[in-house]
């Protein structure tokens, strides 16, 4: 009888918390965070700059450079776009030229090729430092079509700042040649002369810098020359004509 009364209350217990008038209480369902958004990004490749060689009046090489969209292939775009010269130079390659590249050896073929546009095609496309050689020849051995001051840059009609980096090559007497910047009245900016790497029948490289100062945006001529050795003379002149920004 006392084990019964013992074990009466864990019963009632028991009955009272599985009653029907016992309150279940219910977790609210997980919220869902919000689909993400994955917005599509779009990169756009800056544009990328060719070194060209035209053709001067004289038949000799005139650097240019000139933007284009960019491109896995600079080399084929470099063909395309030495058909089309700047103002005041020409261009003897032809349309329907291919390009392959083997182990810095360039091809060009598709096309008849002359003197004058191999010169073009072989330092337009050595401006690329994976291309030594094009159908087998170097810069030196297009030589005959080559000023003897050669500016490299800037190219022809460039925007340029003060100050104006100047580079190229150059094979005058004793490797000395001059330069001038004149404004677009003719006005002179700035004089100077310029010591090569080398000269004197070997060609050597120069590099050097020009401040200026303008009022307002302008076209402008950097003149380079060599000074004859015999009477003073200018020689070997090469007119380069800028975008002289302020």
């Amino acid at each position: 009888m006392r084990r019964l009364l013992c074990f009466l209350p864990i019963v009632l217990l028991l009955v009272a918390g599985c009653g029907g008038d016992a309150t279940v209480q219910r977790s609210p369902p997980p919220t869902m965070p919000p689909p993400q958004t994955t917005e599509a990004i779009t990169t756009t490749e800056p544009p990328m700059t060719l070194g060209l060689y035209f053709l001067a009046p004289d038949g000799q090489l005139a650097a240019a450079s000139r933007k284009v969209e960019h491109t896995q292939t600079p080399g084929a775009a470099t063909l395309r776009e030495l058909m089309n010269p700047e103002i005041g130079t020409t261009t003897q390659v032809l349309d329907g030229l291919r390009l392959t590249i083997d182990n810095g050896r360039a091809h060009v073929t598709g096309a008849a090729i002359n003197k004058a546009a191999l010169a073009q095609l072989v330092y337009s496309l050595t401006t690329f430092p994976t291309v030594k050689s094009v159908n087998g020849k170097t810069r030196a051995d297009v030589e005959a079509f080559v000023p003897t001051i050669l500016v490299e840059h800037p190219g022809a009609h460039e925007a340029v700042t003060s100050p104006l980096h100047v580079t190229g090559t150059a094979n005058t007497f004793e490797a000395t040649f001059n330069y001038r910047l004149e404004d677009a009245t003719g006005k002179l900016l700035a004089k100077d002369f310029v010591t090569a790497t080398s000269g004197t029948g070997t060609r050597g490289t120069f590099d050097f810098s020009v401040p200026f100062a303008v009022d307002s945006a302008q076209e402008g001529t950097l003149v380079v020359f060599e000074l004859s050795a015999e009477n003073g003379s200018v020689i070997h002149e090469r007119r380069i004509p800028l975008r002289l920004m302020p």
